[in-house]
C-alpha cells in the first residue's frame, strides 16, 4: 500500500535527502510519541496486515525471549498510557498498533541485545536470526555502518534517559509496495530497467525511548511506501538530491540495499528530472 506523497512535508523529504553526498547519519531528533504511535488514515489496512502475518508466521514476526517478559509488560502499559487505549496483552499491542516494535536490553555492558519484538514488516532482515544478539552484531551485516556511526549508536543508547523520546529516519528502494519484506518472502527485486513508476521509496520512521522500570530500549519502526513518480510530482526538487545520494552511495552498501542493478537507470531518470529543477 502506498501512502500519498503529500502526507509528509517538503521539509521532511529535504532532511531525508540533504544536498550532499551520501552518508550513513545518526540523524536523531526529539520525538513525538503520540503522533508516532497513533493511527494514520491507513490504520485499518496496516493493522489487518499485522494480524495476518502475526497469525500466519509468529515464528518470524512475534518473538520474545523469556527474560523479556518484564520489559514486554512494561511496553504494553506504556503504549496504553501514551495513546489512552487499553492493550490487554502483548499480542493485542502487536496487532493493534501500526508500527513494528522491538525491545533491546538496556545494559551497555551486554551490548543492548535484542529481547524480541512484534515485527510484521521487516526490511529484509529476520528477527528470529537476531534474537538474543547484541546490537553491534545485528548491525554487522550493514556495510560501513560500524565505522561510520557504530560508536555514536552505543553512546546514544547508553545515554537515553527515561521519559525522553527520539526519532530518526532510514530509506531504501524497492520494486513493490508490500510491507512485509521478510527474507522468506518472494520479494520483487529492482532490475536494470527499473522505471520510476514501478519503484517505491521504502521509508522507515524510527522511534526510541527507555522504559523506566526494566530499563529496556523500546524501538519503533513505522514503514510506508512512496512510489517515486508520485513523490517527485509533489516534491520535484528531490530528484537531484536523490540522484546524488544514489551516485555517491558506496558500492558495497548499494549491493546490500539491492540497488546495484537498478542504480544506473534510476540515476539517469532522476538526472533528467534534475535538469528541469536544478
Amino acid at each position: 500500500m502506498t501512502e500519498p506523497a503529500p502526507s509528509l512535508s517538503g521539509d521532511f523529504w529535504l532532511r531525508l535527502f540533504p544536498a550532499s553526498d551520501y552518508r550513513l547519519p545518526m540523524g536523531v531528533r526529539p520525538g513525538e510519541a503520540k503522533r508516532f504511535w497513533g493511527n494514520s488514515p491507513e490504520a485499518a489496512y496496516v493493522q489487518a496486515e499485522r494480524r495476518r502475518w502475526i497469525a500466519e508466521a509468529p515464528e518470524r514476526h512475534f518473538l520474545f525471549l523469556p527474560e523479556a517478559e518484564p520489559a514486554t509488560a512494561e511496553a504494553v502499559a506504556w503504549f496504553s498510557s501514551v495513546l489512552g487505549r487499553v492493550f490487554r496483552d502483548t499480542r493485542e499491542a502487536a496487532c493493534g498498533l501500526e508500527p513494528d516494535w522491538v525491545l533491546l536490553g538496556g545494559d551497555v555492558a551486554s551490548g543492548f541485545p535484542v529481547l524480541g519484538g512484534a515485527l510484521a514488516f521487516p526490511s529484509s532482515w529476520a528477527l528470529e536470526e537476531k534474537l538474543g544478539r547484541p546490537l553491534a552484531q545485528v548491525h554487522d551485516t550493514v556495510p560501513g555502518l560500524a565505522a561510520a556511526i557504530g560508536p555514536q549508536i552505543t553512546t546514544f543508547l547508553a545515554r537515553i534517559a527515561t521519559g525522553s523520546t527520539w526519532e530518526r529516519d532510514n530509506w531504501g528502494l524497492s520494486a513493490d509496495s508490500s510491507l512485509n519484506h521478510h527474507p522468506a518472502q518472494p520479494i520483487a527485486r529492482l532490475r536494470e530497467d527499473a522505471p520510476l513508476d514501478a519503484t517505491w521509496l521504502r521509508l522507515e520512521q524510527q522511534f526510541l525511548t527507555r522504559l523506566p522500570r526494566s530499563r529496556a530500549i523500546l524501538f519503533g519502526i513505522r514503514v510506508t511506501n512512496h512510489r517515486l513518480d508520485a513523490l517527485l510530482d509533489v516534491h520535484p526538487l528531490l530528484a537531484g538530491r536523490m540522484a546524488r545520494a544514489l551516485e555517491t552511495m558506496p558500492a558495497s552498501l548499494a549491493e546490500y540495499k539491492g540497488l546495484t542493478a537498478a542504480r544506473p537507470v534510476l540515476v539517469r531518470q532522476l538526472a533528467a528530472l534534475r535538469s528541469a529543477f536544478p
